[in-house]
């Protein structure tokens, strides 16, 4: 398809608006009651109420930081580095992904899903496989791919209203299928059907899935739902926009909202948009707010535009750990094509770093390559990833000091470029 532009007017609020919008979300008459068993509480126990906090994560000023981010400000302790075993019929496609478990590595591309063992690096199996078949996918979601408590892999079905989660053991552990709305769709009026594009676990019995707002009158952002009920609760879309399907085409990536995991509790973000939510089935609770750039109107029309440049900082991924929130960023450029560049906001310092390029975080732990992170497992260990062709220039380009580096890296010398990536594992400071 053709990627014409799209118009989305962010409509963003301040932090003290979001703090009035989360304690009032259930209405006035539900606030006063609540109000009056807090005080009836408070006069019972003596304790304070636990107020949730709003994290400003001021990005676009990091740019200023003449001190740039470096891996000893996020790691605690040495780099695990595990070589990826290399075979004709498993080499990783473009662009990889991983995950580190306790005893696995799970590598991760558009269409492929391969379990890895952590100690080792030795190939165990394909997870599913890309195909139309009972037992295939169409593509492994990007949304939220990795289910860390249940060990499922989330996938995307050849039936736009179908998910397929596989185990770890290769097996389909579960079908999961939407009912959005469907219209009588009529495409010169800007009326489309509802489309769920991703979908997420929220608890042990129920799944909540995104409603792409692609023409600006969505009335659902998020829905959650059970194979017994299509629509248990909607939280509601607000943003809202001028789109006119003629005028702005339609725009596709490869993900619209990202969900992840943290100690059990779901996190939200909207493309898009400048807050990164925790859900439960009550409510969305403010819990970061991105400070990227233009706030007033910031349009997706500027994205793949012919001219002009973004007019703010575009998020390419987004995930958090117990003290971290890590996000990729690109910056201003014409149809995408700004330099992008790793960061994270620090909870315990309310500061926020950027990576000197698009590599990765400086390595200042033992002055290998730097650390390009890609995930967070539930051990607060955060995963990295080399390519191998890196690997290899790094060594043509630094020989003085690769001999000061401890044989384990020296060994790393004899990849060629068309290896399997090596994986980096790490702990996290508390």
């Amino acid at each position: 398809m053709k990627i014409n532009k799209i118009r989305q007017t962010e409509q963003r609020s301040s932090t003290f608006i979001y703090r009035i919008w989360a304690s009032y979300s259930s209405g006035i008459q539900t606030a006063v009651i609540l109000l009056i068993l807090s005080a009836i509480t408070a006069c019972s126990n003596n304790k304070p109420e636990k107020k949730e906090e709003i994290y400003n994560v001021q990005i676009s000023q990091a740019f200023n930081n003449e001190d740039k981010a470096q891996l000893s400000q996020v790691i605690d302790g040495d780099i695990e580095y595990v070589r990826l075993e290399t075979k004709k019929e498993i080499l990783l496609g473009n662009s990889p992904r991983v995950w580190a478990t306790d005893l696995y590595i799970v590598a991760i591309t558009r269409r492929q899903i391969y379990l890895f063992d952590r100690k080792t690096g030795k190939f165990i199996r394909e997870i599913g496989h890309y195909g139309k078949d009972p037992d295939g996918y169409r593509n492994v979601l990007k949304a939220f791919t990795l289910d860390e408590k249940r060990s499922q892999v989330y996938t995307k079905d050849w039936d736009s209203k179908i998910y397929t989660t596989y185990t770890l053991d290769g097996n389909i552990a579960n079908k999961i299928t939407v009912q959005p709305i469907e219209r009588e769709e009529d495409m010169a009026n800007n009326i489309f059907n509802e489309m769920i594009t991703s979908v997420s676990p929220l608890n042990d019995t129920s799944q909540i899935g995104y409603v792409w707002n692609l023409n600006g009158k969505e009335e659902a952002k998020l829905i959650v739902f059970n194979n017994n009920n299509p629509r248990i609760k909607v939280f509601p879309q607000y943003k809202r926009f001028d789109y006119d399907i003629n005028r702005d085409g339609i725009s596709v990536f490869d993900w619209n909202a990202k969900f992840y995991f943290l100690q059990d509790q779901l996190h939200f973000f909207e493309r898009f948009t400048d807050t990164v939510f925790t859900v439960s089935m009550e409510k969305l609770a403010p819990e970061f707010v991105l400070h990227r750039g233009e706030t007033a109107e910031a349009s997706g029309s500027n994205l793949t535009g012919q001219k002009g440049d973004v007019p703010y900082l575009l998020i390419d991924d987004l995930f958090g750990a117990e003290r971290f929130l890590f996000f990729k960023i690109r910056q201003p450029g014409e149809e995408f094509k700004g330099d992008f560049y790793y960061g994270f906001y620090d909870i315990a310092t309310n500061s926020t770093q950027l990576s000197e390029d698009n590599t990765g975080l400086k390595n200042d732990v033992n002055g290998f390559l730097p650390f390009p992170f890609k995930s967070v497992n539930q051990h607060n260990e955060v995963a990295g990833l080399l390519e191998a062709f890196e690997v290899k220039l790094w060594f043509d380009e630094n020989p003085e000091v690769a001999k000061q580096l401890p044989d384990q890296l020296k060994a790393f010398r004899t990849l060629e470029e068309t290896d399997n990536p090596v994986v980096m594992i790490a702990k996290l400071k508390d």
